[in-house]
């Protein structure tokens, strides 16, 4: 652990922040939160939609983290959101995954997303990234462009710079007008990037499905997410 830097995403929620330390305290880690971009910073300033707004923030609020752990001496950085449940094996792995992570020249890998199903090689995208082992109770696998989800993500320093250089800029008020550029998500900037990508199924982080949506399919998604994916017992 001592090679690696740890942030959280939690907009405004003391709350939430105590409970997320205490999760990675659990595995040995320390981590870093980031109270939220707010509504009145001025990367917002250029869409008045409040759901925009909210979705920029959070995206922001991962750049900011890739930004905080360029100044540290730190090897491999972290994001997570605030409402995700830790592995109790994530730190005694974490040695192997970063051996993984560095014999697969990855710039990112999810440690925890979302998937109602299970992952499986012959999915279309989801070919193993790596050598195939029963005995390590985990695989990794590519993931394709329709994957969704950042609720844990491992990444390289040379990959936290290209990420705040590309999009730490003018890119969402450049996203509003030039659809070429996509939407400035986390899902379609952070984690889609590179093509030096793979996740880890079964995963390290599952969100707790007690997140507020407005959109009832959108809500139902992270709860099924969550069903799919958290065993009692296995998880802080």
């Amino acid at each position: 652990m001592d090679k690696c830097a740890f942030y959280c995403v939690c907009y405004n929620s003391p709350e939430r922040a105590t409970i997320m330390r205490d999760r990675f305290a659990k595995v040995g880690a320390d981590l870093s939160i980031h109270t939220g971009v707010q509504m009145n910073d001025p990367r917002l300033q250029y869409t008045d939609d409040l759901a925009t707004k909210r979705l920029w923030s959070v995206c922001y609020g991962h750049i900011d983290n890739m930004a905080a752990f360029l100044k540290t001496d730190k090897k491999y950085g972290f994001t997570c959101e605030d409402d995700v449940h830790i592995h109790k094996e994530l730190g005694n792995r974490m040695p192997e995954i970063q051996r993984h992570f560095d014999e697969m020249d990855l710039d990112i890998l999810l440690l925890g997303y979302m998937t109602t199903f299970p992952i499986l090689d012959w999915y279309s995208g989801y070919g193993f990234r790596y050598p195939y082992d029963i005995t390590r109770g985990y695989q990794y696998h590519n993931y394709p462009d329709g994957q969704w989800g950042i609720h844990l993500a491992m990444f390289s320093r040379k990959y936290a710079q290209q990420v705040v250089e590309t999009f730490g800029g003018d890119f969402a008020r450049r996203s509003l007008t030039d659809a070429s550029l996509g939407p400035f998500n986390p899902d379609w900037t952070i984690t889609k990037l590179t093509q030096n990508r793979a996740l880890m199924y079964p995963m390290m982080a599952v969100e707790d499905g007690k997140g507020k949506y407005d959109h009832w399919g959108q809500g139902e998604f992270h709860r099924e997410s969550h069903r799919a994916n958290y065993k009692e017992g296995e998880f802080y």
